[in-house]
Formats: structure tokens, sequence, C-alpha cells
């Protein structure tokens, strides 16, 4: 009777926990003014509005969670800014030189051929879904592919192929995290993401797209 009430106590406790976290970004609103979350969906809408909705409707994808995502990702901005990350570049570069199993999947084998200058390109971010230069080794890219005419379609087609089911599911909140992290969103902790507030933005995007 005892292991009962404590597996029933535990229950609750976790379905109050995760409730409190999957309605948390309501009580964040104010952190955008009406004027300036107006004034980041028509940047969104202009800039990369129409290609969305193309793509997604060819893939039958979310248009709000990707207009969302290139708000949090690059702001909307047309062209896009690419982003360095120094400490992406020290742990491909481990993995290259043996000192590292692997890193995101990827071994010694795949990375051996890659000169520093390359391995930098791997290490940056790219595209208005600021998707890593390193996932294009397993999917048989090029960088330029991702910086093409066809890259927002290319991004796109990749989140899917990584975390679609979330996105069939309306599971925004885990999408996001994925996107940012790799990784689901912890159930009881605080996000993971660069950014602690990346996750309940995205969600405010998405309330004011929909």
């Amino acid at each position: 009777m005892r292991l009962f009430l404590k597996i029933f106590v535990a229950v609750i406790l976790i379905h109050i926990v995760w409730n409190f976290r999957s309605c948390s970004y309501n009580s964040l609103k104010p952190i955008f003014s009406e004027h300036t979350k107006i004034k980041a969906i028509a940047k969104v809408e202009q800039n990369y509005g129409e290609e969305i909705e193309r793509i997604c409707k060819e893939l039958e994808a979310p248009p709000e969670y990707f207009k969302a995502l290139v708000l949090l990702e690059c702001s909307a901005k047309n062209p896009p800014q690419s982003r360095y990350e120094p400490n992406v570049f020290k742990k491909l570069k481990a993995v290259k030189e043996g000192r590292r199993k692997r890193y995101a999947n990827l071994t010694q084998k795949d990375l051996k051929r890659y000169s520093d200058d390359e391995i930098t390109m791997l290490a940056t971010s790219w595209g208005a879904l600021q998707i890593m230069g390193y996932h294009v080794i397993k999917e048989g890219l090029t960088i330029d592919d991702l910086n093409g005419k066809k890259g927002l379609q290319i991004a796109i087609q990749w989140c899917i192929a990584n975390y679609g089911k979330y996105l069939e599911e309306e599971d925004y909140k885990n999408a996001f995290h994925i996107h940012n992290t790799g990784k689901k969103h912890p159930i009881f902790w605080k996000a993971k993401t660069y950014d602690p507030l990346y996750v309940d933005k995205g969600l405010i995007y998405i309330s004011s797209l929909d």
C-alpha cells in the first residue's frame, strides 16, 4: 500500500511539473512588447514567408514552426549570417587527430580527409536555420548546398528527418530544444539551450503565427 501511494504521489508530481513547464512560456510573454513581436513577425513574413509556405506545403510541414525557427536562428535576416563555433572546431579536430573517439556520430574515419580550413567550415552554422556544417558529411551534401538557392529547403528537410516526429505531434517545445541542442527538453530541469529562453521565445512566436 505504501509503495502504491509513493508511486501515485510521484506520478502526480511529474504531471504537475510537466504541465507547469509546458505552459510556463505564457508568463514570459511580457518579454516581447506587442510592437517588437509584430515587427519580428512582419520581418520573417517579408523575408521568408512565401518561401517557407511553399516548402512546407510541399513537405507537409508546419510553416509557423519554421518561421519561428528562422526568427530564433537568424532574426529573419536575409541573407543570414554564418556563425563559427570554436568549441565545435576543437572537438572535431580532436576526433580527426584521434584524441577523441567521436563527436555527433562522426569518427576519425569521417574527418581524416578534411583540412583545418575545411573543419572550420564544418564547425560553422549556415543558412536561415543555422544548420551546422558537419551535418553535411553524413547527408552527402556540401556547405555550398546549405548556402545555395535550395538551402532553406534542404535545411527544413534535415529538420524533418531528424525530429519530424515532434513536428507531426505539434510538440514544438521538444522540437525547438532538439534543433538547438540535439536533445529533448529536460522534464524537470531548465532548457540546455545557449539562450535559456530560446524555447519559450519560439513558443511565443508560434502563438503569434498561428
